[in-house]
């Protein structure tokens, strides 16, 4: 297991701080989730999250479940557009990534505009073919049905896929059913089911079927870029985000806000140095 760097361990830390004073905790209740958040830094880095997260939704309640929706509402009240190039698709599709909760110390919802745009290895989406695409938080999900839209004008055959259960601000399976059934007009995009807290990048059956299955995985947000440099999973993979923390914006030399498209190999060996 990779070891955890100082930016990392901020990270985890203040996302649970930052969750447990949002929920309401009592002193009693924040010891019990800070402790343990940093009893999950013996999982890789992208399960240590989700661990913390499961503790504290076990203590405090699912604390994003109306919030989620509401930011969900916000987006849906925009007009939206299938984009026109392949460079407004990662585009439009990195803008939504912005929606997050604490990230790092320093991110907060609403904090930063989206910068400039950054891609290395996208020529791979050219290709056409088989394509998971893995959402990430829920009021971006009605942007990655409008860019799947126009993957699917390159010649892609798209599956979106989220997982079951519900994690910080993210889609759960239910909410991509429910967007992908309003949004898809044509009923083309097909939808699959992650168990648990399974990421895509993740080695449960469900995820690694899929990934063989599949000639390139899209996977958008930081908990999938981090999942995929925690499992390093063969199949090709984009990894598409919001530049919120500085070591995966300093391995493709972004600033925080940038949006990032990067091959998964390319960023693996950045990150790793």
């Amino acid at each position: 297991m990779m070891k955890w760097r100082e930016d990392c361990i901020r990270c985890l830390l203040d996302a649970r701080i930052y969750d447990a004073f949002k929920g309401g905790a009592t002193d009693k209740e924040l010891q019990l989730i800070l402790s343990s958040t940093v009893g999950s830094m013996q999982f890789p880095k992208s399960k240590a999250f989700r661990y913390s997260w499961k503790v504290l939704k076990e203590v405090l309640g699912d604390i994003y479940v109306f919030e989620r929706r509401k930011l969900l509402e916000r987006t849906l009240s925009k007009k939206l557009d299938v984009p026109q190039t392949l460079e407004d698709a990662l585009r439009l599709a990195a803008m939504g990534n912005l929606h997050d909760t604490a990230v790092g110390g320093s991110y907060r919802p609403g904090t930063k505009e989206l910068g400039k745009l950054i891609t290395i290895g996208t020529d791979v989406l050219w290709n056409g073919g088989r394509m998971i695409y893995a959402v990430d938080n829920l009021p971006e999900v009605p942007y990655d049905v409008l860019a799947a839209k126009f993957f699917e004008t390159l010649g892609w055959e798209v599956t979106m896929v989220a997982r079951e259960e519900s994690y910080e601000i993210d889609a759960t399976y239910a909410d991509l059913v429910e967007l992908v059934q309003l949004l898809d007009k044509d009923g083309s995009i097909r939808v699959e089911k992650l168990p648990g807290s399974c990421t895509i990048f993740d080695r449960c059956e469900e995820a690694k079927e899929l990934r063989e299955n599949n000639d390139i995985v899209l996977a958008k947000g930081l908990l999938n870029a981090d999942a995929y440099i925690d499992f390093m999973p063969p199949e090709p993979s984009l990894l598409v985000f919001a530049a919120k923390c500085q070591p995966l914006a300093e391995a493709v030399g972004a600033e925080i806000g940038d949006a990032v498209a990067v091959l998964g190999e390319i960023l693996l060996k950045a990150f790793r140095g």
